[in-house]
Order: structure tokens, then sequence, then C-alpha cells
């Protein structure tokens, strides 16, 4: 099995997040709900060890999501 990565996760955690909030959900429900996503697809353990392990990640998350789907993120 390949090793999750930070920008694995974020990537795939950024393309749910971008079609939860096309559905109408907030910011932080569009969030839990595609780390909820993450952890189903790629096991809670390895997602909790990836966030516990990154620096920068905040930093990295707004990028990746201001990428993504921008009308969500910046105003």
């Amino acid at each position: 099995m390949i090793e999750l990565t930070l920008l694995t996760l974020l990537n795939y955690v950024g393309d749910n997040f971008c079609k939860y909030r096309d559905l109408g959900h907030d910011n932080y429900k569009s969030l839990l709900l595609s780390y909820s996503d993450a952890s189903y697809k790629f096991g809670p353990l390895e997602v909790k060890e990836v966030i516990e392990k990154s620096e920068q990640f905040k930093v990295t998350a707004v990028a990746i999501a201001a990428i993504k789907c921008p009308q969500h993120i910046v105003k």
C-alpha cells in the first residue's frame, strides 16, 4: 500500500469540500464531511497520522481549497 501523504489527503479533501459547498453546506460542515470521507477511504489512523505530522497544514489546506473552488474561499 502506498503511504498517504499530505498532498494526497488535501487534494482528496479539497475535491470533496468543493462538492459539499456546491450542495449548499457551510464551510465547517463541508470540511467535516470531507475529512470523514477521507477517513473512510484511507483509514482514520492514516489520516490522523498525516495531520499530526504535517507542518504548515492550515496554509496548505487553504491554498488547495482556494485553487479548487475559489468561489467558496475567496470573498
